[in-house]
């Protein structure tokens, strides 16, 4: 009976163990979907709080982003002129990114890698450093380009004066180095290349013009032509030799004076309004009138103030004026620190090779300020007028001297102001022109510490051994 009786027990068991394993499963997935809703209610709630703390802000770029052109092939060129080109980027990114956003992390790129002779659409490609940033739209997003092969050709120099000497004087042809550069560029521009073409202006001068002036590539009718560029240095030296009309010449004009100012004061500065005169006449009695032209005495005697007045040119006879008979002329009168006027020697340098100058004055005025013991202490070799003739052509010129005066020493005006001096070649024949043979004006060697030498770093030669310009120069 016991045996019986354990049987239903054992059946009893065998049916509730199915059911048990059926519902343990069940509470599983329950579980597995409430903990992924749990997982994604919490990133929602995550990104809602970083866009608030950070959000996206979509607009516009301020700064253009330059375009770089890449992978052009050896040999060819691009026809347009990219080198301003720039695009305008809308963008998305968060405001931490655009806090610390600069031009430079983005980059345009035009990729012409492969490309050939002729016009292709190229797409511009944006390349950015923060990966946050996106990059919405970019305004002109493709170009148009059309690539040429490249070309040299050599092209004559052209040199156009663009302006006129001083009254009474004329420009001759301009000499210039080099005479032919080489162009460069796409083949269709630079075949319309004829020359290379320099501006320069005399603005009124009244001797040579010396100027180094950069060169442009031009056609036919003078017109510039873009993307095509001249070989370096690119630019020409240019001389333009400037001469005085026949029965015209250029003088200084030098005040007489007469009278010493009152005591306790002395003269500080002389000059003339102009200080300059044209005059014509005859070219044989021109000859003779020596690079200046006196007036009457402005009289000082007794002056403690400036002395200003209107006074005549004293004129060879058969020689007028373009500028009038009349200067008007001012003395200055200062009390005295200390002032000394000096007649000096002119010493010429500079002077070309195969050249010889001569000077309408052999010694200047120089007036000099300073403390009166030092100006008692001056002796004839302290103080230097120099003429610089370096670069001068054959011709008339008109020059400036310099005056070298010891420390402490200052140099209140130098009468006349500008020295004439001519200068000849020194050869019997020179383009069939006869020249006559004049002697060298020649530095005097001083071996004192104050000659002009040392005061300009050079050492003392007893003759003017200057070399010439490194432009080559020649008579017309």
């Amino acid at each position: 009976m016991k045996h019986m009786n354990l049987q239903p027990e054992n059946e009893t068991q065998t049916t509730s163990s199915p059911t048990r394993a059926r519902i343990r499963p069940r509470f599983q997935l329950a579980d597995i979907g409430a903990l992924l809703l749990s997982t994604v209610l919490a990133l929602t709630i995550w990104l809602i709080a970083v866009n608030q703390e950070n959000p996206l802000i979509v607009q516009e770029l301020e700064t253009p982003i330059p375009l770089t052109v890449v992978g052009l092939s050896e040999g060819l060129e691009i026809v347009q002129d990219l080198s301003a080109e720039s695009v305008t980027l809308d963008l998305r990114a968060p405001r931490s990114s655009w806090e610390n956003m600069r031009p430079g992390d983005f980059r345009a790129v035009l990729d012409l890698t492969g490309l050939g002779v002729g016009e292709h659409d190229v797409s511009v490609r944006i390349t950015r450093r923060d990966p946050q940033v996106t990059v919405l739209d970019v305004q002109r997003p493709e170009y148009t380009i059309t690539i040429d092969r490249r070309l040299e050709k050599e092209v004559p120099v052209q040199v156009e004066v663009m302006d006129g000497a001083a009254f009474g004087y004329e420009f001759l042809q301009p000499i210039y180095t080099p005479m032919t550069v080489t162009v460069r560029g796409p083949e269709s521009q630079v075949e319309q290349v004829v020359r290379a073409r320099a501006e320069i202006f005399l603005r009124s001068a009244k001797s040579q013009v010396e100027r180094t002036q950069q060169l442009v590539p031009v056609d036919a009718q003078n017109r510039p032509v873009d993307r095509v560029e001249v070989a370096a240095p690119g630019r020409v030296q240019i001389v333009v030799p400037v001469e005085q009309w026949p029965g015209r010449k250029e003088v200084a004009v030098r005040v007489k004076l007469f009278g010493p100012p009152a005591n306790g004061y002395r003269l500080s500065a002389v000059r003339s309004e102009p200080s300059t005169v044209v005059l014509q006449g005859d070219p044989d009695i021109l000859s003779q009138v020596p690079g200046f032209v006196e007036t009457e005495p402005l009289d000082l005697t007794g002056a403690t103030t400036d002395v200003r007045k209107r006074v005549a040119l004293l004129l060879p006879e058969g020689v007028t004026s373009f500028d009038g008979d009349f200067v008007m002329a001012t003395a200055g009168i200062t009390p005295i620190v200390g002032g000394v006027t000096v007649s000096e020697p002119l010493i010429v340098r500079g002077l070309g090779p195969g050249l010889t100058a001569e000077t309408a004055l052999q010694e200047v005025d120089v007036i000099l300020s300073g403390p009166i013991p030092l100006l008692e202490s001056m002796n004839e070799d302290d103080v230097f007028v120099i003429l610089d003739l370096t670069g001068l052509v054959a011709g008339t010129h008109t020059v400036a001297p310099t005056i070298v005066v010891p420390n402490g020493i200052d140099q209140e005006a130098v009468i006349p102001e500008t020295v004439e001096v001519v200068i000849r070649q020194r050869d019997a024949e020179n383009g069939g022109l006869l020249l006559p043979q004049v002697p060298d004006v020649e530095a005097t060697a001083i071996s004192t510490t104050g000659t002009p030498e040392a005061a300009m770093g050079e050492t003392p030669t007893p003759n003017n051994t200057s070399q010439p310009t490194s432009v080559e120069t020649q008579l017309p």
